[in-house]
């Protein structure tokens, strides 16, 4: 599966590369929820979590998003991968442990002036930049490696297009989490909660 690239890379990128100093740790939490930007209200076993998205700077990426979050595609899923210090990502398993595919993929915006910063979201995808479907990504910490010329395995990057701006506790929370390695569908899939993390409902909030 094309996901599976992006995960050995991310891996890869995660735990080799320290190529910036990580700044000092700062709250990516912002209380002001008045911004017109479109926000996404995440209600999971473990807490509930807001990001607002960024759609002057991923335009094509938060259309496609708040398209998945308008057919429900989110509700039920877990977060399939827990990389304490480094991201938590879902988008690809139910609770059943049964795989879901979105066919519709969404051209690259990764160059775009947002960074992978501690707290913000970005879409996951495989060797083809423009492969991204359904798959995201919070970052558990500065992962500057992830941006466009981040690293020279990665000259693509991640699109960023939002941030956490309420919760950050809770995916903390998910961050912590015991994993193990799960054989699914014929490949071994690494950081695997043991327990079912459920995103119960993603809507949009106004």
């Amino acid at each position: 599966m094309r996901r599976h690239r992006f995960l050995f890379l991310l891996l890869t990128l995660g735990f080799t590369i320290n190529m910036v100093a990580q700044d000092t740790e700062t709250d990516n939490e912002d209380t002001d929820e008045e911004s017109e930007n479109p926000k996404v209200l995440f209600d999971t076993s473990l807490g509930t979590f807001m990001v607002e998205l960024y759609p002057d700077e991923a335009p094509l990426t938060v259309q496609h998003f708040l398209k998945l979050i308008d057919e429900d595609y989110y509700d039920g899923l877990i977060f399939h991968r827990v990389i304490e210090d480094f991201v938590i990502q879902t988008g690809s398993f139910n609770q059943e442990l049964e795989h879901q595919d979105v066919e519709e993929t969404v051209k690259n915006e990764a160059d775009n002036g947002l960074s992978n910063e501690k707290g913000t979201i970005a879409m996951a995808r495989g060797d083809d930049p423009d492969s991204a479907s359904s798959d995201f990504y919070i970052n558990l910490k500065n992962n500057f490696g992830l941006d466009p010329e981040g690293h020279e395995d990665n000259p693509h990057g991640y699109t960023v297009f939002g941030k956490v701006i309420r919760g950050m506790e809770v995916i903390e929370k998910i961050a912590k989490v015991k994993t193990e390695t799960k054989d699914l569908n014929d490949y071994d899939w690494e950081d695997f909660p043991i327990d079912n993390v459920v995103i119960k409902q993603a809507s949009t909030y106004e």
